[in-house]
């Protein structure tokens, strides 16, 4: 019966989604995380306010107006609006009105109040005027310019969020190396871009990726599968969404309210674009390669040649109406084409490099050299919008996403070892928003499908890894994983009781998964230098290979509720206080049945403090879904002169995220698709506690490790349990601070403190002593088939305190420039490893560290100018002291359980040693029209790191201080973290741009 029901769930869900059928519900629409609000006060000449006064705004676009009645108090909400630009008309009982023109951007709440004046006076006064903020009020200057509530990227005043909007005309003029929206969430404090060359995504305070999210029109691409936080970004250059396609976003880095879900860390909430009552279309081109580039630092050094580079991306939209006031309609392509060289330069010291040629028969200039990476993605994007009346405004809307990448090759890795990333991704969504009179109910019903499947371009071929130096043959693993998420979404304001703003909602997910993971078809065999246990290059120290090959179905239903409240307590304090509820069926494999074999295995394990056998093993019914994610949020603002030029805010709030599917998908995949492992020495003794057999040539193919595992111990695959109590990762964040008006400029200090809690890692369960010391006492587990237990644990711990302080003065067409800074001074630290924190005994023994990552202090500076002549000049710069990067000890040993990790920074090297990363983009753009005022042709140059600052990546990042006796020196010294093996930026480049809008 449950089989049949979630059956019927998923069907209706593809059918309200892709149709858009007119599902009888009582009410409607649009996730709340992409419209806005606005509030205020309306008073008379005299200062009195004014009740019973009609507010109507009225979409500049496609002319829906939105309406409600002032109470008692002359107070009025205006809930529901599309990020747009609006005009406000108030009308009072006795015929006097106000009328003012304004911007309002994607999730704020911003406050506009209004003085009425005769109709005449209103009438004549009505111009455009500018200088309002987000939750300020809009004094009329006179000066004949435009009121904007939150045009372009202004910092909201009577908010405790701690939050960024980015607006069109930022994503349009500044500069950008490839149109990655997600670019721009690096202008809000304590949010950091990865801007890599084979990996692009965000990541805030002290958390890993996996725990940020991003909203498309209300839809989570969240990843299920694995890390990356967005489905598609683990390990691509690719962009989530066309930036063509996107309006505007917001970036909430902190105290986001309880309509949000899925994350722990910062949330990007996205609107795309949508069709009005005039056609608007847009096409571009952009254009970038080796002939416009500096060689690189890298590449004079080492006497190499400069490595193939272009890049190519082009588009065109199309939006307007279909039935004037009612219908309309928009589209988007959008093409990304790639060609980017990448050098396998082995770090290998003259020593490994020469007993790697000794022993392998091959000589290491037969692998290196540039090698192109070549890049192809395509993404569509179609909308229809409906307004029908005054109440009403439907979406339909699909995307996709497709890209092919060919990676993971470079440094110590052959171009023979690569891999095809295939990413797919495409969504269809469904919105209805209904607006009463006091309320608005927002519907959403939406499905994404996600596909990732790296394809080894040489899967017949075994892989050999000499450490250290090169690693050559066929990539070790082909998979195809498969997301397909079903959503429904319903959520209600109601502003009926005065100075209140009630918001409740649930959402109800089911996600499908497809999982098949071809590992070790062919074997991988991985050679060590190591002295102290008499490893060389002669033989391999290790070797893996599949022994199975099974595919993976699952699926959880995952259900959020919440309830919130913002109370406007009086004219100057505001209270956000908001509780939410998630509740995942299938969150750790719940049905997962142990294995007799298994259950006998860890029963014959030691029991201690941090491992009980009877923990981990299961018949399917002992893994309660955990039902405890209950998190409450609170903030407020105070107004301190009601003026909104000085307000003090803060908050604090427990946010719950989700295990990554493939944490914890290791316990039924190795039964699937078990992996044995075969340990080598040169006379068979044991190493480091575990046994070995002694190597011979005839295990050197798949044949020959299998008549070893048909006789013998060695080839057992290890034992992977999940902990049956396990919770999902959690963050409790706080903060406080002050918004300050200082002449044009907003600034804002704030503090923060996240303490992250249950990340999901692996530990070793065979510890000698009972548990207590070093790795790894198997013997109890070979009688039951099995190499080695590592057990899951919910103990990896993270800190973050940061302070963040911002200065805006947001460009407007009238000053003719802006001019935004974020600072960060923060500390991120992390326990454990990641996944596997296999070299202590809990991850808590590991101490604290500073996580990857770590930078203690980042700038970002931005802006705009109009020159003479209409050209342009904008800027977006970014300097910092340098991210730290684990260092591994590995002078005990290089097997897991034996290495210590520690932490090092860059040296600095930029602007006489104050920042360890430097980049400064700049843009000059030169607009004019073609055929009149309503349209516009841009030709820009972009001049990338225009200081051609290094930025350093790829220290050294292990040493073994073992004496070498051959030469009495360290076998592998630690290097200075001067110079690396690869940067995080490209060298200094230009790149042209051109693009025409009508």
């Amino acid at each position: 019966m449950k089989t049949m029901m979630v059956a019927a769930l998923r069907a209706a869900l593809v059918t309200t989604t892709i149709l858009g059928s007119a599902v009888a519900l009582p009410t409607t629409a649009t996730a709340q995380t992409t419209t806005a609000a606005i509030r205020g006060q309306v008073r008379d000449s005299a200062g009195a306010a004014v009740a019973g006064a009609t507010v109507v705004a009225v979409n500049g676009g496609t002319n829906q107006s939105f309406r409600t009645v002032t109470a008692a108090n002359g107070s009025y909400i205006l809930n529901g609006l599309r990020p747009a630009q609006y005009t406000i008309t108030v009308t009072g009982t006795n015929g006097d009105v106000s009328v003012q023109r304004i911007i309002v951007s994607i999730g704020q709440s911003a406050t506009l109040d209004a003085v009425l004046a005769p109709a005449a006076a209103a009438s004549a006064a009505n111009t455009d005027a500018t200088g309002a903020t987000t939750g300020g009020s809009a004094p009329a200057t006179g000066d004949g310019q435009e009121i904007v509530v939150t045009g372009g990227r202004l910092v909201e005043t009577r908010t405790s969020e701690v939050a960024t909007n980015v607006s069109q005309q930022q994503i349009r003029n500044l500069p950008q190396t490839d149109r990655n929206f997600l670019s721009f969430a690096a202008l809000a404090p304590g949010v950091k871009y990865n801007d890599s060359e084979t990996n692009k995504g965000f990541q805030s305070g002290a958390s890993t990726a996996s725990q940020v999210n991003v909203f498309i029109d209300g839809v989570s691409l969240k990843n299920k599968l694995r890390e990356g936080g967005v489905a598609g970004q683990q390990n691509s250059r690719g962009n989530p969404f066309g930036q063509l396609a996107v309006q505007e976003f917001r970036v909430l880095t902190q105290n986001y309210k309880a309509e949000y879900e899925q994350a722990g860390a910062a949330i990007i909430t996205a609107v795309t674009k949508s069709g009005t009552n005039e056609f608007h279309g847009e096409a571009f081109g952009q254009y970038t390669d080796k002939s416009l580039s500096e060689k690189s630092y890298l590449d004079k050094a080492n006497n190499r040649p400069e490595p193939a580079f272009k890049r190519k991306q082009y588009g065109v939209s199309l939006g307007g109406p279909i039935i004037k006031d009612k219908l309309f309609f928009f589209a988007t392509y959008e093409g990304n084409d790639q060609d980017r060289a990448f050098n396998v330069d082995s770090t290998g010291s003259t020593a490994a490099v020469a007993d790697f040629e000794a022993n392998s028969g091959r000589r290491l200039s037969d692998f290196e050299g540039a090698f192109v990476s070549p890049f192809r993605g395509d993404f569509y994007f179609g909308k229809l919008t409906l307004t029908p009346d005054s109440n009403q405004v439907m979406d339909l809307s699909f995307s996709r996403r497709q890209e092919t990448d060919i990676q993971n090759f470079g440094g110590n890795v052959s171009y023979e070892n690569a891999e095809n990333k295939i990413n797919v991704v495409d969504t269809y969504l469904y919105k209805w928003t209904y607006t009463g009179s006091d309320f608005i109910n927002e519907f959403n019903a939406n499905y994404l499908s996600y596909t990732f499947n790296p394809t080894s371009l040489n899967p017949d071929l075994p892989t050999y890894d000499y450490d250290g130096v090169i690693i050559f043959g066929g990539k070790d693993s082909t998979r195809r994983e498969v997301q397909q998420g079903y959503t429904l979404r319903d959520d209600v304001t109601y502003t009926g009781l005065q100075n209140h703003s009630f918001k409740a909602g649930a959402r109800v997910e089911i996600t499908d998964i497809e999982f098949d993971n071809q590992s070790f078809i062919q074997p991988r065999y991985t050679y060590r230098r190591e002295p102290q246990n008499g490893l060389t290059f002669a033989s391999p120290a290790e070797a893996r290979l599949g022994l199975g090959s099974g595919k993976i179905l699952a699926s959880n239903t995952q259900i959020g509720l919440y309830v919130q409240d913002d109370w406007d307590v009086t004219s100057k304090l505001q209270l956000n206080v908001g509780v939410r509820w998630d509740y995942e069926t299938n969150g750790f494999n719940n049905e997962y049945r142990t294995p007799a074999n298994a259950a006998a295995a860890l029963r014959a394990l030691p029991t201690t403090s941090y491992f009980d056998p009877e923990n981990y093993i299961t018949d399917g019914s002992n893994r309660s879904p955990f039902a405890g994610a209950i998190a409450p949020r609170f903030g407020f603002s105070y107004d301190l002169k009601d003026d909104q030029t000085t307000v003090i805010f803060g908050g604090i709030g427990r946010y719950y995220d989700r295990n990554n599917f493939n944490n914890t998908v290791d316990e039924l995949s190795r039964t699937i698709n078990p992996i044995g492992v075969f340990r080598f020495s040169p006379n068979g003794a044991p190493r480091e506690g575990l046994p070995t057999v002694q190597w011979n040539p005839a295990y050197l193919t798949r044949d020959g490790l299998l008549q070893l595992a048909a006789t013998s111990t060695q080839g057992l695959p290890e034992l992977f349990a999940v902990k049956n109590d396990a919770r999902p990762p959690v963050n409790d964040q706080a903060s406080i601070g002050i918004r300050q008006k200082v002449g044009i400029f907003q600034a804002a200090l704030t503090a923060s403190y996240i303490r992250g809690r249950n990340g999901y890692t692996n530990i070793f369960a065979t510890r000698t002593l009972n548990g207590l010391g070093g790795c790894c006492n198997t013997a109890p587990l070979q009688p039951f088939g099995y190499a080695n237990a590592i057990v899951g644990l919910d103990g990896l711990d993270t800190r973050y305190k940061a302070i963040y302080f911002t200065l805006d003065k947001n460009y407007t067409k009238s000053s003719g420039w802006g001019l935004n800074v974020a600072y960060t001074f923060s500390k991120g630290e992390q326990n454990g490893g990641d996944l596997f924190s296999l070299d202590a005994i809990t991850p808590d023994a590991y101490g604290w560290r500073p996580r990857a990552g770590d930078e203690r202090h980042r700038v970002v500076i931005s802006g705009m100018v109009d020159l003479p002549l209409g050209f342009q000049f904008s800027m977006l710069n970014t300097l910092g002291s340098g991210q730290a990067f684990q260092v591994t000890d590995a002078t005990n040993g290089a097997d897991s359980g034996f290495n210590r990790f520690t932490a090092r920074y860059p040296r600095k090297n930029c602007i006489k040693g104050v920042f360890a990363y430097c980049e400064v983009n700049l843009t000059l753009a030169k607009r004019f029209s073609v055929l009149g005022k309503e349209d516009q042709f841009e030709a820009a140059v972009d001049l990338l790191n225009a200081f051609n600052n290094k930025n350093f990546e790829g220290f050294d990042a292990s040493f073994n201080n073992t004496i070498d006796p051959a030469t009495g020196q360290a076998t592998d010294p630690l290097e200075p973290a001067r110079i690396g093996t690869s940067t995080l930026t490209l060298p200094r480049r230009i790149q042209f741009r051109v693009g025409y809008r009508f």
